[in-house]
């Protein structure tokens, strides 16, 4: 059976056992607040990030790796697997899954399979954690790369964001929009559609009815019967992620649902209290 490696970026936002129980390989985006610079994940953890978040004036900015930190891993990997599969968050919303093809076309190896994800955070690293669930059956790299492929395009992501602040300020919204939306106390429920950020509903009200008309959302776009994997993702709101998991639990057949907590990279443009979930139908055969 070939050894195959997988790797992933920071905003795959998988729990840290996870990434090391299945030996998933992440490559860090950096974050910059003002003159300083952290790699998302190694010099920086989630809740050190939020805790800055509050604390600066000036709002972070993420940049991708640079193509040589993929190749640096490439090239390590390369002496020890036969393929790797590379997979990273939506090309439409960021410049890593660029930075890692050119990384991969100056090796100059067909080995090296890059995907895009269409998706972000747990979307793409639940993909990456397929990946490896299917390299340990005697599946070969292609045959990998085209079932991840066919489960992106039956994977669904919805959020809703507690303030819209921090997608104003990175330009995801207008101000005009975003005041709006605070006057009248509107909940937006967001999804990722086609790699890119796409409105669902507007609702007026309470942050938790939001929360319970995400899950139902969520259950509503998914095939009925079938068994499904997932994630809960939450911007330092784990009670509010666990009454979310809990609901999902209860409207479907979810045979495997993570918590992850939101890191930078994707928390710095929806900010904190940020809820959204993740599910794919388990994949036949």
């Amino acid at each position: 059976m070939p050894k195959i490696a997988v790797v992933t970026d920071s905003t795959a936002d998988l729990p840290a056992n996870v990434y090391e129980e299945n030996s998933i390989r992440v490559v860090p985006l950096h974050v910059r607040f003002g003159d300083e610079t952290y790699r998302e994940g190694v010099d920086l953890s989630s809740e050190e990030f939020y805790s800055k978040l509050a604390s600066h004036k000036v709002m972070p900015r993420t940049s991708q790796p640079a193509p040589h930190e993929f190749e640096a891993v490439y090239r390590q990997l390369m002496d020890e697997s036969d393929s790797i599969i590379s997979i990273h968050m939506s090309s439409k919303l960021s410049g890593t899954y660029q930075s890692a093809n050119i990384a991969a076309d100056a090796i100059g190896t067909e080995n090296i399979h890059v995907i895009d994800s269409n998706s972000v955070s747990a979307g793409t690293g639940l993909l990456a954690l397929e990946a490896v669930r299917l390299s340990k059956l005697d599946t070969t790299v292609q045959e990998i790369v085209d079932k991840i492929e066919a489960i992106k395009t039956r994977l669904r992501l919805f959020f809703t964001v507690d303030t819209f602040e921090y997608m104003v300020k990175n330009g995801r919204i207008g101000k005009g929009t975003a005041f709006l939306g605070a006057l009248l106390s509107i909940r937006p429920i967001l999804a990722i559609a086609n790699g890119e950020v796409e409105p669902i509903e507007k609702l007026r009200g309470s942050r938790d009815r939001a929360l319970m008309r995400l899950a139902e959302v969520v259950a509503d776009s998914m095939p009925k019967g079938r068994p499904l994997r997932g994630a809960v993702v939450h911007a330092v709101e784990p009670e509010r992620g666990k009454a979310v998991k809990q609901a999902l639990e209860e409207l479907l057949p979810v045979e495997d649902l993570l918590t992850c907590s939101l890191g930078a990279g994707i928390g710095s443009h929806s900010g904190p209290g940020t809820i959204g979930v993740v599910l794919y139908p388990v994949p036949v055969g």
